[in-house]
């Protein structure tokens, strides 16, 4: 195994860019599901820690039970996140937070957003 420093880009790989993906259930949202691309950077060993960028265009979805811990740092755009029977709370470029696993509410971006992702499953 190597113990290489890694660099998470904005833009995704820096040979490849951001590659389409699909992290969203399109049975979750409110309209229609988004148009996604990511690069995912980094995974442990025990692929139980990822890290990366996501990019999705607007959506809104409901969220019943996040399933993993993560944190994000929002890059361009902004996204509004309402946690059941609470008030939103929006998060713009350069601030970063944390839904816990186990998390209800909705996600709606309002314009395309882009993160850096961490991830602990």
């Amino acid at each position: 195994m190597t113990h290489k420093i890694v660099r998470l880009l904005p833009g995704g790989a820096s040979d490849t860019g951001l590659a389409s993906c699909q992290f969203v259930d399109p049975a979750a949202c409110d309209g229609d599901a988004p148009q996604e691309t990511g690069h995912n950077f980094f995974t442990s060993a025990d692929k139980k820690l990822l890290a990366g960028v996501w990019e999705a265009s607007p959506y809104k979805e409901r969220i019943d039970g996040y399933p993993v811990d993560e944190f994000m740092l929002v890059l361009d755009g902004s996204v509004t996140i309402t946690e059941e029977g609470g008030a939103g709370q929006t998060f713009s470029a350069g601030e970063a937070f944390i839904i816990p696993k186990g998390f209800c509410g909705t996600w709606e971006n309002t314009e395309t957003m882009r993160k850096y992702y961490v991830i602990y499953e």
